[in-house]
């Protein structure tokens, strides 16, 4: 049985690969292969989901946000208002 959790999961995951074929996004805190940097600033844009990355040869520490155009951020785990988000999505 999947769960809406999971599919949704599913859902990033298969952008995450899409981003790998070399589709990359013009602002410098948005995803690309990995994350490499992160933003501290509140993202503007509606919060669909999110997924963690853990710190992996050049991938950093990092909460990867999906927004609802599908766009994927890369924010600093421990920033109050990403711990805070990560709470309202779960």
């Amino acid at each position: 049985m999947t769960t809406c959790g999971t599919l949704t999961k599913s859902m990033l995951l298969l952008a995450v690969v899409v981003a790998l074929t070399g589709q990359g996004f013009a602002a410098d805190e948005k995803f690309y292969k990995c994350c490499t940097t992160v933003s501290r600033e509140e993202i503007t844009e509606t919060i669909v989901d999110y997924m963690v990355q853990l710190r992996k040869k050049n991938c950093v520490n990092a909460i990867i946000f999906q927004t609802e155009s599908g766009n994927l951020y890369c924010s600093k785990h421990d920033e109050p208002w990403v711990m805070t988000k990560v709470r309202q999505l779960r």
